[in-house]
């Protein structure tokens, strides 16, 4: 998958509620997910991630953790890299 399609298909999510929004510049990267996508299954919530962190790091891979910020709260409640997956902090 190009980073355009990356980019269509992130639109998509956060038009039908699964994100809020992402912020790629500055570091770390972070997205906010709302109760839709806490809601979803771990398998389904890991593929979104994955995409989110895809995106950012533009394909490549990054040391720098993905930041999901729950969007009630406003608190950091997982990260991600490509090592270790999604995490529960």
């Amino acid at each position: 998958m190009d980073q355009a399609s990356r980019k269509a298909l992130l639109s998509t999510l956060i038009d039908q509620g699964i994100f809020t929004g992402i912020e790629a510049v500055g570091s770390p990267p972070k997205v906010g997910v709302t109760p839709l996508f806490l809601g979803l299954n771990a398998s389904l919530q890991q593929q979104f991630i994955s995409l989110v962190y895809t995106y950012v790091n533009n394909g490549a891979a990054s040391s720098v953790p993905l930041q999901v910020i729950d969007a009630t709260s406003g608190k950091t409640i997982q990260s991600f890299t490509a090592a270790e997956g999604l995490k529960q902090l």
